[in-house]
């Protein structure tokens, strides 16, 4: 059983919802929890509420655990730090970061979306996860381990019809996923993301059918994240789309691609080998953009001479510095 016995996590939005599934089943395996919700509206109504947070702790302490009500902004950097700073004062640790707090505009068409519902939605969730992993980034690297597991959407993923500013929030925390689970790996922090689908309030305003609530259980996908959470998570830099029972990778993939000499790059050369660039067979999944780098770099290296040969003396020179530096 992969149990949090003395582990303290953080939930935020996880007085309702999906956030509040992920904290009771995590609270069932032992976990300390920190509850976070600012008690906002689906459409930013409200906030400054601690009603939330506190029926969540409540409802943990009566199941004999322990959990910690914080009405904190996640948008705000400076009442993050506070929350982080009380989570560390009553537990001495914090050992993972599930950011499941969630924000939603009107549905509707392009040219009458407002650029504010933008900035708002991008300022909760992918400043609030920003936020939330940068206060637990040093205590994660001081103690050698930590987990983030961020929350993004199909809509981030693939893209939203007539839901534009979320998609492109959610789809800002896939960079935000991608970039820590790199920087966080010499150091034992893993990061990942994932798509949900279970049925809440919020997932009812964006036009998901009552219908598949038998199936679309939240505890199902708190199941889930309670892997990518533990010590055993065996991956970083993932994106998953999970719910009603189904799991699946999702992947940014790399075709094999083309090398047109410059002298002949032009917009119908392109034209002309368009199926070669669109063709899927072999592509690679690059983890970072370093090795989206190295792909092409090979690629060049394989039909440039010319270019194979700057590589290989700056490869030399790169070699010589570093045991000029050892010694």
């Amino acid at each position: 059983m992969l149990d949090f016995k003395d582990r303290v996590v953080l939930v935020t939005g996880s007085g309702t919802g999906i956030g509040r599934s992920h904290a009771l089943y995590l609270a069932g395996r032992g976990a300390k929890i920190v509850v976070n919700d600012y008690g906002v509206g689906v459409h930013g109504e409200g906030g400054n509420e601690a009603g939330p947070a506190l029926s969540v702790v409540r409802e943990i302490e009566a199941m004999g655990g322990e959990a910690l009500a914080s009405v904190t902004d996640v948008s705000d950097p400076e009442q993050v730090r506070q929350m982080m700073d009380e989570t560390i004062a009553r537990w001495g640790r914090i050992d993972a970061v599930i950011h499941s707090v969630g924000a939603h505009a009107p549905l509707g068409a392009f040219e009458d979306a407002r650029f504010d519902d933008l900035l708002r939605l991008n300022r909760v969730m992918v400043g609030g996860g920003w936020n939330v992993a940068q206060a637990a980034w040093p205590h994660f690297r001081k103690q050698g381990y930590g987990r983030i597991v961020m929350t993004g959407s199909g809509a981030g993923f693939f893209g939203r019809r007539r839901d534009q500013a979320y998609s492109a929030a959610k789809a800002g925390l896939i960079g935000l996923t991608k970039s820590l689970a790199a920087e966080g790996a010499e150091s034992g922090i893993k990061v990942n993301i994932i798509g949900p689908v279970s049925i809440t309030e919020n997932a009812l305003t964006q036009g998901i059918s009552p219908k598949m609530a038998p199936f679309a259980l939240p505890v199902l996908v708190s199941k889930f994240v309670t892997l990518l959470a533990h010590d055993d998570c065996p991956v970083t830099g993932e994106m998953f789309y999970v719910g009603c029972g189904f799991l699946a990778r999702m992947f940014m993939a790399e075709t094999q691609g083309v090398v047109i000499p410059i002298d002949d790059m032009s917009p119908e050369a392109a034209l002309a080998q368009w199926d070669n660039i669109m063709d899927e067979a072999d592509y690679i999944v690059p983890p970072t953009s370093s090795q989206a780098r190295a792909h092409l770099t090979a690629k060049l290296e394989a039909a440039n001479p010319e270019f194979a040969a700057m590589v290989a003396k700056a490869r030399e020179e790169h070699r010589a510095r570093k045991q000029a530096q050892a010694q």
